[in-house]
């Protein structure tokens, strides 16, 4: 494979429209690369106590099943990983203690076919996270470091492909999103986050501080909370405010 083939089959995600269609673009893209199995996990916080989670699956059902059961997210060092870096990594390097959960966890995925493989995090603004894990049914070492390090360039622009086309297909990337919030209730919320009372964030924008009470109000109205410091954590998870100038 060269590379401007592969730009060229990445195209495809661009254009596809259900989670169907991009299911059998990773499953191509999979065995062109030389993988028995795919998963793309995306998380994105909806709060800071919970999340929603899409999963574009191809591994094996039981495992799937079984993993959700037990939980194994939990203490999957893959998850831990990607959590921590932007870079892929291969199965065989990841950092785990012997007798240990996450030992546990890969050795009963390597019994559902899932022997060796390697995983790229892609992490995009307020938290959102996916992980795209190829794996492999074979216990040959030699085959398995060929195959994951083959794989290496170009699992970094397919999980960005996928992970665009599964935001957008999953309604996820409203650019309009910002017009929710007037630029002042977004500014007087901005200072709220920060810990700015409304006499000290009057003072800051040279208003009353009954004008700042009204537009932090018209925030909670809109975004359906009962107080400004949920208001502030809603707006961050949800992109409505920005804490940098860039």
């Amino acid at each position: 494979m060269n590379i401007h083939n592969f730009y060229r089959d990445l195209h495809p995600f661009s254009t596809a429209i259900s989670i169907d269609e991009i299911t059998e673009l990773c499953r191509f893209h999979c065995h062109q690369l030389g993988f028995d199995a795919f998963i793309y996990a995306l998380r994105i916080p909806t709060c800071f106590s919970e999340a929603r989670i899409i999963v574009i699956n191809g591994y094996p059902a039981p495992w799937i099943n079984r993993y959700w059961v037990h939980g194994y997210h939990a203490s999957d060092p893959v998850i831990a990983h990607c959590k921590q870096h932007i870079t892929p990594i291969k199965w065989h390097d990841l950092m785990i203690d012997k007798h240990s959960l996450s030992e546990q966890v890969m050795a009963e995925a390597a019994e559902f076919g899932l022997k060796a493989g390697i995983s790229m995090p892609v992490h995009s603004p307020h938290g959102v996270l996916g992980v795209l894990s190829f794996a492999i049914n074979s216990n040959n070492p030699t085959v398995n470091n060929k195959r994951t390090q083959y794989a290496l360039p170009y699992l970094p622009l397919l999980a960005g492909a996928i992970h665009e086309a599964v935001l957008r297909v999953s309604n996820l990337t409203n650019k309009d999103s910002k017009l929710l919030l007037t630029a002042r209730e977004a500014e007087c919320i901005r200072w709220a986050a920060a810990g700015k009372t409304s006499g000290e964030i009057a003072q800051l924008l040279n208003l009353s501080e009954r004008t700042i009470n009204f537009h932090l109000n018209n925030t909670m109205i809109k975004l359906e909370v009962n107080s400004r410091q949920h208001a502030a954590v809603k707006a961050a998870l949800q992109g409505l405010i920005d804490f940098t100038p860039f």
